[in-house]
């Protein structure tokens, strides 16, 4: 695990999670490589996560400015207590994202080679799960290409 651009701190706390401290809104967590493990990201805003060849992985954050990346990796759960705007996924198969009231308002979902993707979103006192569709219909129609 890797917070770039400043130096951090990081321990493990109690029920085998393990702590970044972000005390930068530039700093930028990576997550690499890791097999069952919980990381909560504390600090407030920070510019981004991107989880990297990992499996059985869950990550908590407040906010993030620019957006979440989850890439090569299996069955990872992914929290936002805040804002995430944006979440790229690429290759990666078994994604529950859980997102905030606030962040269910405005982030979007870019999917690549991936599957077995859900969102879950607040629904009055209970939450929502929803599959993020892999599969689309394209049309060509009046020269031009649609996608359902």
């Amino acid at each position: 695990i890797e917070n770039q651009d400043k130096e951090s701190a990081m321990h493990s706390g109690e029920n085998g999670i393990l702590v970044v401290e972000v005390t930068d809104p530039k700093q930028q967590v990576y997550i690499f490589n890791c097999d069952g493990v919980t990381v909560k990201i504390n600090g407030g805003k920070l510019k981004s996560v991107v989880v990297d060849t990992c499996e059985k992985v869950n990550v908590i954050f407040d906010t993030i400015i620019s957006g979440c990346e989850l890439v090569n990796s299996k069955k990872i759960a992914v929290q936002s207590d805040g804002v995430c705007p944006v979440f790229t996924i690429d290759k990666t198969v078994g994604v529950t994202v859980y997102l905030s009231e606030e962040s269910a308002k405005i982030s979007s979902f870019t999917t690549s080679m991936s599957s077995e993707m859900n969102v879950n979103v607040p629904d009055g006192d209970d939450r929502k799960e929803m599959p993020i569709p892999e599969q689309f219909i394209h049309k060509l129609a009046d020269g031009n290409l649609t996608s359902e």
